[in-house]
């Protein structure tokens, strides 16, 4: 038989008669050394495996051996440790804990508003509130609420606004005796321009004190309309 693999190796392959020899030797080696791995692997299992059943089979038997264990009435009425108190009181406490509400701020109205807290609304800066502030204090306070249209840069629009944050209510702060005003204290309200205030005084010293806003329709150049819309802010 070697002849014939002598043969087909000559024959197929070229090798020499000495090659050939070294060759058929060879191929054994090689295998060995390729199924060795192998082996040694199937060995280590097979030894692990036995090692573990054994292991298994005494721990069954010492269980199997043992008594059946028993609740110890004296563990029953043990008093539950502090570190389970804590956490009965930890869980007890995070379940009553509720979601703090929103705090509000503190509801003031129009004639409270400074000029600071006017910039709260949006679309009034500081210049805007500033001039919504000079001109009210100007007039000695607002009577309706139409009055802030007179400032500049106030529109119907951001007027709303303005109310919807500080609510509107009528409140004059200062008046001005019509009876004892000069012509500087007269002329410095917004509503008594140059011409009416030589007016009022030339009426009152020809005909004396004024007794009430009516008697301002005495003079032709008023009409009620105005009378009405300064009287708010005189006093007699």
């Amino acid at each position: 038989m070697m002849e014939n693999w002598f043969y087909i190796l000559k024959s197929y392959l070229g090798f020499t008669r000495r090659e050939m020899r070294g060759f058929v030797f060879v191929i054994p080696i090689l295998c060995l050394l390729y199924a060795g791995p192998f082996f040694i692997e199937r060995y280590h299992h097979s030894s692990d495996q036995a090692t573990y059943l054994a292991y298994i089979a005494e721990n069954n038997e010492l269980l199997s051996q043992k008594v059946p264990s028993r609740i110890d009435s004296s563990q029953k009425n043990q008093k539950p440790s502090q570190e389970t108190k804590r956490e009965e009181k930890k869980s007890s406490s995070s379940s009553s804990l509720k979601k703090p509400s929103k705090p509000s701020f503190n509801k003031i109205t129009f004639s409270e508003a400074t000029a600071i807290e006017l910039q709260m609304v949006q679309g009034v800066g500081p210049f805007l509130s500033a001039r919504i502030d000079d001109y009210r204090e100007s007039l000695g306070g607002f009577h309706s609420p139409e009055q802030i249209l007179e400032v500049y840069g106030v529109d119907a629009e951001l007027a709303e606004k303005i109310y919807s944050v500080f609510a509107f209510e009528s409140h004059i702060s200062r008046q001005l005796n019509i009876n004892s005003a000069d012509f500087k204290q007269l002329i410095k309200h917004p509503y008594i321009d140059y011409g009416a205030t030589k007016v009022i005084l030339a009426y009152r010293k020809q005909h004396g004190p004024y007794k009430s806003a009516e008697e301002l329709l005495n003079i032709k150049i008023f009409n009620e309309d105005w009378v009405n819309r300064v009287s708010p802010y005189l006093t007699f």
